[in-house]
């Protein structure tokens, strides 16, 4: 669009400016200035957008990292409090007045899901120490190997766990008290409790991370509207 000498008196006399309208007008108006103009704003442009895409970046890594840590801290959760209603001699005493291992048969399942959910979850994060509770982890199924065994349960190569339903359905109350009212269940309980208030930890942090990334993107954007 060519400025007129017209529209560029008005515009001088609102401002406050004294009216020299042909030097200026010349110079506003000279191809070889206004190439100049348009290519720092092209360029302005480009750095923006560049900003702007690293921002979005930042902020998606940060909300994907956000929703893992929350999905590790729920699956955590659930594995104590199920390896805490595994460890209560409650539920195997009620298992004997009845008859029926049902309660503890469920139970047994949800931990081994629990525990294979939280140990994949676990598995995704290289952050020292959620590798070093990941290592615990297993390492507690290693040291009650043989009792997990002999009710159907027994550990993969990648440390989850994997059920025989038969074998365990097949088993005595005692057996199953053996192999779950013991140090192995309190020591799962209280990995999983640590486990969870890291997660929880880390999702406060990923959250935040991301709100500063969304501060940040508007901030930036809003230094490089300079022309309205």
């Amino acid at each position: 669009m060519r400025i007129t000498t017209q529209v560029l008196n008005t515009s001088m006399r609102k401002a406050g400016l004294p009216v020299d309208t042909m030097s200026l007008l010349s110079g506003i108006n000279s191809s070889s200035q206004s190439n100049g103009l348009l290519s720092a704003l092209s360029k302005d442009g480009r750095q923006k957008n560049g900003l702007l895409s690293a921002l979005d970046k930042y902020g998606t890594t940060s909300q994907v990292q956000k929703k893992n840590y929350e999905k590790l801290n729920s699956s955590a959760k659930e594995l104590q409090q199920t390896a805490e209603a595994l460890h209560s001699k409650e539920i195997y005493d009620e298992a004997r007045e009845k008859g029926d291992n049902k309660a503890i048969l469920e139970q047994a399942e949800a931990l081994m899901e629990r525990y294979n959910d939280a140990l994949k979850s676990l598995k995704k994060s290289t952050t020292p120490l959620n590798q070093y509770y990941r290592q615990m982890l297993t390492d507690a199924v290693k040291e009650n190997k043989e009792s997990l065994e002999s009710i159907g349960i027994t550990q993969e190569k990648d440390g989850t766990l994997k059920l025989d339903q038969d074998k365990l359905k097949a088993s005595s109350t005692d057996a199953l008290e053996q192999a779950f009212g013991s140090v192995f269940t309190e020591k799962l309980s209280f990995l999983a409790e640590r486990v969870a208030d890291n997660a929880k930890a880390n999702a406060n942090s990923a959250s935040s991370q991301y709100n500063a990334a969304g501060n940040n993107y508007f901030a930036q954007a809003n230094s490089f509207d300079f022309l309205g």
